[in-house]
């Protein structure tokens, strides 16, 4: 909150986000979202930290093209490839872990909730972190944090958020 209220004060009004590449907004939505979705992931702790170091990476690797792209070095349109080729690294990484923890429907419905929730109705970010926070350790202490807890709903739940991510994503980007 803190950060927030001095970026308001000191930061100057241009963004470096992927709100403003010049990409098609389709791509932007589906990037964002794939931020939601390493953010929920790391929330969903893992023991090898592998998903933790893919998402650093992604960070870190992203931030190097944005760095190359704002001096010269790399086109815009190598830029937004760079950044899609890194999140997808990320993600073959991410979704490895899942499966092998058996979250990998949680963790998908859980990230593509976020992504609607603040993406397209505008919910305000600490409450929806705070909320899936209290979800996780609610499931984690309830020995419910697995997709074996819902081997029903939980792939139907998944799937369903999925055509709700996309369905914003066309109505967003329309």
């Amino acid at each position: 909150i803190l950060a927030d209220q001095v970026a308001k004060s000191y930061g100057t009004k241009k963004s470096r986000t992927i709100r403003d590449l010049k990409a098609p907004q389709w791509s932007q939505y589906l990037m964002s979202s794939a931020q939601f979705h390493a953010t929920v992931h790391c929330i969903l702790i893992s023991d090898t930290l592998s998903v933790q170091i893919a998402a650093l990476t992604v960070v870190q690797l992203s931030a190097f093209g944005m760095t190359m792209r704002r001096k010269g070095f790399i086109s815009q349109k190598e830029g937004v490839f760079l950044y899609a080729l890194v999140l997808l690294v990320g993600m073959i990484v991410i979704f490895d872990d899942l499966m092998r923890r058996s979250i990998f429907n949680l963790a998908l419905f859980l990230g593509n909730l976020t992504a609607v929730l603040r993406m397209y109705f505008g919910m305000n970010k600490y409450l929806m972190w705070s909320s899936v926070v209290a979800i996780v350790l609610f499931l984690q202490r309830k020995g419910m944090l697995s997709d074996d807890a819902f081997p029903h709903s939980l792939p139907l739940m998944n799937y369903a958020s999925w055509l709700l991510l996309l369905s914003t994503c066309y109505w967003k980007c329309r």
